[in-house]
Order: structure tokens, then C-alpha cells, then sequence
């Protein structure tokens, strides 16, 4: 009997088995359309030392809770924290100075509000971003979109489009030129070949430092909109 459970096991036409471990902690095989059920647990049982170690490094990473929109309550925008202040105010905008102002009277509605304020501000600060490293690298997509992808930071399609998600906008900004850069290098280079990675690293020469803060602190940037959630 394996000591980690399988979660799912996913046949197709591939050859080989691949062991995926999902961000909450779930073992899933991809498996070929013959693989036997035996097979798949010996090979759970070979490999459950490496299953444990990196389940265990998922438990180390930080994660956000589900906002409760309460007085103080601390919001990220670009890397940086900010206290949530709730004002009466006839306004229905949301402002961010030392805090992160939203109005009183939307309070039944903050989650909303306060998503689409961080959709419209990731728009204008990505389309900064996008034009001046468009103009380093040469490469400019023909298009650039928000994304709400829940396990995807940024694609680029074959048509040029590029998509960043908004949740992004949570992360610091080297870390959001880091993905900005590396959709638009797959304009140039459609894969991960090394080829890839060299133009990458040509014009950011610390990119795998960067990739790794956003492995770690992918979590954090999840941005759980309690009052959000709970109408889907």
C-alpha cells in the first residue's frame, strides 16, 4: 500500500509516467493508456522520497488567507503592503497613498471593487512595462491582455498575444518584468529550448532568482477575495 495517495491518475498517449505535485499538496500521474495500476504504486513507492521532500517544501511556502475586508487588514501592491482603510466618503473610487482607501458605503461590494481597481492598475502599469521591454529585446507582441489564470502567470500565443495574469500586480516589479520578459522572448522562441534561456539571460542576467522568488511566493499573490469567492 503506497504511504502518499495518488490523487489522480491521468492516462493518454504519452510513453513515459510523470509525477506532478499540485500547489495544495496532491500527487497526480500522468500515466501511458497500458500503464498498469501496479506499476503506477511501485513507482509511487520508488519515488516517495522525492514526493515527501517537495510536499514538504510546498508546506514551507507562504500563503495568503482569504481577505475579510476589515479595518487594518494588509493588501499587497507591487511587493509592498498596505493597511486597509475604510472611510465614509461619497466617492466610490478606491485610493492608494500610505493606505489602501476603500468607501463605507461599498461595503457589501468591496471585493469587487477592489478587484477591478487592481485589474485596472496591473493594465497600465504591464503596458509600461511591455512598450519599454518591448523596445530592449526587439520583440513586441501584437497584442497584450489581463489573464485571471489560476495556475499560469503569463502565455504568449502563436497569433502574438501575449497574457499577463492581474494578480501580478501583487508581486514586486522585478519580479513582474521577469514574466513580462520571458512571454516576449517566446515570440522569438516559441519553447524552453536553451536557446530560450540564453535570450532570457541576456537581457537579465539574475532572471533564475527572480523565477525562484515567484515559485516561493506564488501563494502569496493569490489574492483570495472571500465576499468574491463565495458568489461563484
Amino acid at each position: 500500500m503506497n504511504p502518499i495517495p495518488i490523487h489522480r491518475i491521468i492516462r493518454s498517449k504519452r510513453k513515459t509516467i510523470s509525477l506532478v505535485i499540485t500547489s495544495d499538496a496532491k500527487l497526480i500521474v500522468r500515466a501511458p493508456l497500458r500503464a498498469s495500476g501496479d506499476y503506477i504504486e511501485k513507482l509511487v513507492r520508488e519515488k516517495s522520497g522525492w514526493i515527501s521532500r517537495k510536499i514538504t517544501e510546498l508546506a514551507k511556502k507562504p500563503v495568503s488567507s482569504p481577505k475579510k475586508f476589515t479595518e487594518g487588514e494588509e493588501f499587497l501592491f507591487l511587493g509592498n503592503c498596505y493597511p486597509l482603510c475604510i472611510r465614509e466618503v461619497r466617492s466610490c473610487q478606491v485610493e492608494l497613498r500610505e493606505k489602501l482607501y476603500v468607501p463605507a458605503r461599498s461595503a457589501p461590494s468591496l471585493a469587487t471593487l477592489v478587484s477591478a481597481w487592481y485589474r485596472a492598475e496591473a493594465k497600465k502599469f504591464f503596458s509600461g512595462r511591455c512598450d519599454a521591454l518591448a523596445k530592449v529585446t526587439g520583440c513586441t507582441p501584437k497584442t497584450l491582455r489581463l489573464s485571471s489564470a489560476q495556475k499560469r502567470w503569463g502565455s504568449c500565443s502563436i497569433s502574438g498575444t501575449v497574457s499577463l495574469n492581474w494578480r501580478l500586480i501583487l508581486a514586486p516589479p522585478e519580479i513582474i518584468d521577469y514574466v513580462i520578459l520571458h512571454e516576449l522572448i517566446h515570440l522569438r522562441h516559441p519553447n524552453h529550448s536553451k536557446k530560450f534561456w540564453d535570450a532570457v539571460g541576456s537581457f537579465m542576467p539574475d532572471y533564475p532568482g527572480r523565477r525562484d522568488w515567484l515559485k516561493f511566493h506564488e501563494k502569496t499573490l493569490a489574492l483570495s477575495l472571500d465576499r468574491e469567492t463565495s458568489r461563484t
